[in-house]
């Protein structure tokens, strides 16, 4: 009686480090997991910011050109005018 205590105790306890064994391996594949996103999304900003800025810029640009042409425009009324 105490040989099959003792077998059905040594038998829990297998078990519950191969569960253990099982829940460490899975922790690290989700941390590996989470590396592996996190570095997705810090190139996703990067290029996310990249192309803003790249979408100032040419904003600026057409702002400077429409600035331009109005001067433009304006001096030639003007030179019109007189």
């Amino acid at each position: 009686m105490r040989s099959a205590l003792e077998l059905a105790q040594r038998e829990a306890d297998d078990r519950l480090q191969a569960e253990r064994a099982q829940a460490s391996a899975e922790a690290e594949q989700l941390k590996a997991m989470i590396v592996g996103l996190r570095q997705e999304l810090e190139v996703q900003q990067e290029t996310h910011a990249e192309a803003l800025q790249q979408q100032k810029q040419q904003a600026a640009d057409e702002v400077r050109q429409l600035q331009a042409t109005i001067r433009a425009i304006r001096d030639e009324l003007d030179a019109n005018r007189r």
